[in-house]
C-alpha cells in the first residue's frame, strides 16, 4: 500500500487531536462536582463536621465536593437554601423548610435539656412558673421554640424570668443566684452542652438535676416537627446524671437540599452528587466519628410514603438500591472505560478506512486490465495476438488468487472479477481460432479471382482451375 507522506502527517495530527479531545473531556468529565452548603458559624459544630467530612470524600475520591459557605446561624441557611443561593444547608426542622427543598440526611436530634442546682429542687419544667429561667440561645429559632413550649406546659411570658445568657456566664449567674435554671438545646456529647450543664452544679458531689419535660399528644398537635425524646441514664458520665432515663423533648437537625440544580448542572448529575453525599454521610459516618464523635448520631431520614417531610430524589436512589454487586461498584468505571474505548476504536476505524480509501484500489486495477485484453481481443484479426493476450490473463488469475486470499473474499464480492476474467478469456479463444469457415472461404475466392492472369487459360490450366473451384 502506497501513502503518500503528507496523509500519514494528516493522519498523525488527527488522531493526536482526538486523543488530546478525548482526554481533555474525560478529566473535565470525571471532575467531582461542587456543591454550596451553608453550615452555621465557622467555629460551629456543623461546619467542623462538613470540613471533616469534604476531607474524606476528597480522600475517597467520591464525585462531590463541599464547599462551605459560613452563617450566622440555621435560620440563616435555611434562607440562603430558600433563595436558592446554596445547594445544600444544615437546617433545624421547626423552622419551616424551604417548599424547593428535601432531606438529605437527618445529622441528629437537638433535645431540650433543663438544669437547676439541686437546691432549687425542681422535677419539671412545668415547675419553673415564677422562676427565673436563663437560655443559653445558640440559634435565633432557640427563644420563640422555648416560649412555644413553655406555653404547652401552661406557663405564659409573664410567669417566668426568661433571660438570654451566654455559656461562660452561666457559673457566675447560678452561684450568685440570679438564675434558678438554665436550659440548652443539644446533644449530651456536645461539649458546649456538657460546658452549661456543668456549670449549673456546685461540684461532682453536688450535681445539677435534669428537669423531665412530659407533653403527650399535646406535642404532635402544637409541634409536628418535634418528637418526645429521652436523656437517657448516665447521659453526663464525668458528672453521673442523671441517674435514671428522663423524658423531654427534641427537634431535628437535618442536611437539606434543594430538589433540583441551582446552575447549569443537569438534574441527573446533581442527584449523583447528593446520592454520593448520602452515600458518604451514611456509610462512613464511623470513620467520621473519630475526629467528630456528633457524626456517630447521622442517620437516614424517615423514607415512608407518609414521613413529614420530603426525601431528595438523590437521597431516595440511594435508600430504595442496596446492591451492591459488582456492577454497582464499578458502574462509574466500566462507563469510562466504553467511553474511551469507543472514542479510540472509532478513531482507529476512520484511520483505517481513511488509509484503505487512499491506496490503490487492486480491484479496480485487474477490472481495467481485464477490460483491456477483452478490446484488444475484439480489435484483433490476427491470431498471432492470442498467446500474448494469454499470457497476460495468466498473470492476472495469479493476482486474483492472492487478492482473494488476502481479503478472504466471499462468492458474492469475486464475481464481478470472475464475470470479467471470463469475458476476457473468451474473446482470447475466440482470436486464438482464427476467423469463422465461410469468412476464410470468401477471403480465398477474393485473393484467387484477384490473382487470376489476364490472358486467355489453356484447356488443362482451365480444366484444373476448374477443379481447384
Amino acid at each position: 500500500m502506497n501513502i503518500s507522506m503528507s496523509r500519514l502527517l494528516l493522519i498523525a495530527a488527527a488522531a493526536f487531536a482526538l486523543l488530546t479531545a478525548g482526554v481533555v473531556g474525560y478529566l473535565l468529565w470525571s471532575q467531582p462536582l461542587h456543591l454550596r452548603v451553608a453550615a452555621g458559624p465557622k467555629d460551629g459544630i456543623d461546619a467542623k463536621l462538613l470540613i471533616a467530612f469534604n476531607r474524606l470524600l476528597d480522600v475517597n475520591r467520591a464525585g462531590a465536593r463541599l464547599d462551605l459557605v459560613a452563617t450566622a446561624d440555621m435560620h440563616e441557611s435555611s434562607r440562603l437554601l430558600e433563595k436558592r443561593e446554596v445547594d445544600l444547608a444544615v437546617v433545624r426542622l421547626d423552622d419551616p423548610l424551604p417548599t424547593s427543598a428535601a432531606l438529605v440526611a437527618m445529622l441528629r436530634t437537638n433535645l431540650v435539656i433543663a438544669a437547676a442546682p439541686a437546691r432549687q429542687k425542681l422535677e419539671n419544667l412545668a415547675d419553673v412558673k415564677g422562676k427565673r429561667l436563663g437560655l443559653v440561645a445558640r440559634s435565633q429559632l432557640d427563644e420563640p421554640s422555648l416560649v412555644r413550649l413553655l406555653d404547652m406546659l401552661g406557663i405564659t411570658p409573664a410567669e417566668v424570668h426568661l433571660t438570654i445568657v451566654k455559656p461562660e456566664d452561666v457559673a457566675g449567674l447560678i452561684a450568685s443566684r440570679q438564675l434558678d435554671c438554665v436550659v440548652v438545646l443539644g446533644v449530651p456529647a456536645d461539649p458546649v452542652v456538657r460546658d452549661v450543664v456543668a456549670a449549673v452544679g456546685d461540684k461532682r458531689k453536688n450535681p445539677p438535676t435534669i428537669l423531665s419535660i412530659e407533653l403527650g399528644e399535646s406535642l404532635k398537635q402544637n409541634t409536628p416537627a418535634a418528637s418526645s425524646e429521652t436523656i437517657e441514664k448516665n447521659a453526663f458520665p464525668r458528672l453521673s446524671i442523671p441517674d435514671d432515663d428522663v423524658d423531654t423533648v427534641g427537634v431535628p437537625t437535618a442536611l437539606a437540599a434543594n430538589r433540583a440544580s441551582t446552575g447549569p448542572m443537569r438534574v441527573r448529575l446533581y442527584n449523583n452528587a447528593i446520592l454520593e453525599v448520602t452515600r458518604g454521610l451514611l456509610e462512613r459516618r464511623s470513620e467520621l466519628a473519630r475526629e467528630v464523635p456528633l457524626a456517630s448520631l447521622i442517620t437516614a431520614p424517615d423514607s415512608e410514603k407518609d414521613a413529614r417531610f420530603p426525601l431528595h430524589p438523590g437521597t431516595a436512589a440511594y435508600l430504595e438500591d442496596t446492591d451492591t454487586s459488582w456492577a454497582t461498584l464499578f458502574s462509574e468505571q466500566i462507563w469510562n472505560v466504553v467511553l474511551v474505548g469507543g472514542i479510540v476504536s472509532s478513531t482507529l476505524a476512520a484511520a483505517g478506512g481513511f488509509l484503505s480509501k487512499g491506496g490503490p484500489d487492486r480491484v479496480g486495477g485487474i477490472l481495467y486490465r481485464l477490460k483491456e485484453i477483452t478490446e484488444g481481443a475484439g480489435a484483433s484479426t490476427d491470431p498471432a495476438d492470442a498467446p500474448r493476450l494469454s499470457q497476460e490473463l495468466s498473470a492476472i488469475a495469479i493476482d486474483m488468487a492472492t487478492l482473494g486470499y488476502q481479503r478472504r473474499c466471499s462468492y458474492e464480492e469475486f464475481a464481478p472479477l470472475q464475470l470479467a476474467y471470463e469475458s476476457a478469456r473468451d474473446a482470447v479463444a475466440t482470436l486464438r481460432a482464427g476467423p469463422p469457415a465461410t469468412a476464410r472461404s470468401n477471403a480465398a475466392s477474393e485473393g484467387a479471382a484477384s490473382a487470376a492472369p489476364a490472358y486467355p487459360l489453356t484447356a488443362v490450366s482451365a480444366q484444373k482451375h476448374n477443379q481447384s473451384k
